[in-house]
């Protein structure tokens, strides 16, 4: 299993592909597994956002450590806490989680979601 190493790679992992799957541990301590994407083909048109505030989600992501995407079991929108994410599944394999708080840069950032 390989490693994704800071919050760039994950966000570009879940970009990439049509759907993710991440387990993670809630607020709660329960662990949750949840199949997910941030491709809007994917999303209802009811359910995509009006507009994306890049800022916000800089700021969202740095100060809480948190993306929102799309759960597409629940077809709803879900926050994914990055330090609690134990692994993230694509099609191509597996990839451990090992971020830690502050790896993440709010230049880097931009330039990934701007990509």
């Amino acid at each position: 299993m390989a490693d994704i190493t800071s919050a760039i790679d994950f966000l570009k992992k879940i970009k990439e592909e049509d759907f993710v799957t991440v387990k993670f541990t809630k607020q709660d301590g329960t662990e949750r597994i949840m199949k997910c994407t941030l491709n809007f083909d994917k999303i209802p048109q009811e359910q995509r956002p009006k507009k994306v505030d890049l800022i916000q989600v800089l700021n969202l992501i740095q100060n809480n450590g948190i993306l929102h995407v799309f759960d597409l079991e629940k077809n709803a929108w879900r926050s994914v806490p990055f330090e609690k994410v134990e692994w993230l599944e694509t099609q191509l394999g597996r990839f451990a989680i090992k971020i830690g708080k502050g790896m993440l840069a709010g230049k880097e950032f931009l330039k990934a979601l701007l990509k």
